[in-house]
């Protein structure tokens, strides 16, 4: 993998609002990992922390404080002494991680199951309608914002902060992924018709149902994007390169 000047890149990062109530550590190291997720800083950017500080107008120590936590997590990669750079997106990584989070998606709506309303009925009907409009209009990244806001309508319902937690990290590290190779989402018409069988079983008190759904629509998921991986499909210039 070739390695990348930041330099231009690091124009498009900001910092949150000071009104944010995140310390400043926290701050830097959420903006730096969005950024490597979202793509705004592609792999083999190099990263030098006074570029880095002088963009976000801070000093370089919480710099360096989030540039190990980014390493501890592999999303970041050194050769000592010589130069520290964004990490290759692994892909079997991601094959590995949505099965966890299949897993884990179920378990919240076996935990909401009892709580789920007509409100949260109607989010779900409106995110599904918006992933159906994005994936038409061809917005790939639209279709990723709606796809992750009707998996949220169940997580958030499940009251489950560690679970919540844990899900969307992995989501996080899976972004990663889709934005690299699938140009920000693997979600297809079948994943709108799976979520309205899904939306039609909570409506009628069917878990068993909805549960089904939902696995299917992971194991979808799954599917496509390891048929899409073993074709080649929507692979970045950076990374075939790499």
């Amino acid at each position: 993998m070739s390695i990348t000047s930041a330099k231009g890149l690091l124009t498009n990062l900001r910092l949150p609002e000071s009104g944010s109530g995140q310390l400043l550590r926290e701050a830097v190291y959420t903006t730096l990992r969005r950024a490597m997720i979202d793509g705004t800083l592609p792999p083999g950017t190099r990263l030098r922390d006074q570029d880095i500080a002088e963009q976000l107008d801070v000093s370089r120590m919480p710099v360096r404080e989030a540039v190990r936590r980014l390493s501890d997590e592999g999303l970041v990669v050194a050769e000592a002494s010589r130069w520290t750079k964004v990490a290759p997106i692994d892909f079997d990584a991601a094959s590995r991680i949505y099965p966890i989070i299949q897993s884990l998606e179920c378990l919240a709506l076996d935990l909401s199951s009892s709580s789920i309303g007509p409100a949260h009925i109607a989010t779900l009907k409106e995110a599904n309608a918006e992933l159906e409009q994005a994936l038409s209009g061809g917005d790939p990244l639209a279709a990723s914002a709606a796809d992750d806001r009707f998996h949220q309508v169940i997580l958030d319902a499940a009251a489950n902060r560690e679970l919540k937690a844990i899900v969307v990290d992995m989501k996080m590290r899976v972004h990663r992924v889709e934005v690299g190779y699938f140009g920000g989402t693997i979600t297809s018409g079948e994943s709108c018709r799976q979520h309205a069988e899904m939306i039609e079983a909570l409506e009628r008190h069917d878990l068993s149902t909805a549960r089904a759904a939902l696995e299917a629509n992971w194991s979808g998921s799954i599917e496509r994007a390891q048929q899409r991986r073993s074709h080649g499909d929507g692979l970045h210039t950076h990374e075939r390169n790499a």
